[in-house]
């Protein structure tokens, strides 16, 4: 019975408990004698080669860089570019509209919120009690009814091409 190669370079690196009956074997056996002092030689030349460094990185597209900040897509920064931008003209065409209601605003008191919250509470559980449906207070404002609905026209046709900037690479 030979040895085997796992026996072979066990006996070469030093690992193996049996030293003393696989150096019996190798002086009685020519055949595994010579495998041992082929694969003696074959070390010695791997140790002799020179060190070599890679002209690429192997692990550098499984390797993350943390030192790297994400790039978003052009797309993506365009499109919360323009929404902001969107955002900005709404609130500068809306500005004069709210400064004029401010002064007919009148802040009530902590006492006086509780007391109406309570009132509309129990109106809203009668209301849920006889199954109807809840009438909302109507809300008056000297804004002519066409200006109120283009400006929800454009606010809703700006969110829609924005949102379908943003989604329009991610449904591909």
């Amino acid at each position: 019975m030979h040895l085997t190669e796992d026996q072979l370079n066990e006996y070469l690196d030093n690992e193996t408990s049996d030293r003393v009956k696989i150096e019996s074997h190798l002086s009685s056996c020519a055949e595994c004698a010579a495998r041992l002092s082929t694969l003696q030689h074959l070390f010695a030349e791997i140790e002799s080669l020179p060190e070599l460094a890679l002209t690429k990185s192997l692990a550098a597209p499984f390797t993350l860089r943390p030192s790297l900040p994400a790039k978003l897509p052009t797309f993506l920064t365009l499109t919360v570019t323009l929404q902001a931008a969107f955002a900005v003209v709404a609130l500068i065409v809306a500005a004069p509209f709210v400064i004029q209601l401010l002064p007919a605003i009148e802040m009530p008191s902590l006492g006086n919120v509780f007391i109406q919250l309570q009132t509309q509470w129990t109106a809203w559980l009668d209301i849920l009690s006889q199954i109807q449906m809840p009438k909302l207070p109507t809300i008056s404002f000297q804004l002519s009814s066409l200006y109120l609905m283009s400006t929800l026209v454009v606010v809703s046709v700006l969110w829609l091409v924005g949102n379908g900037l943003l989604l329009r690479n991610q449904i591909k």
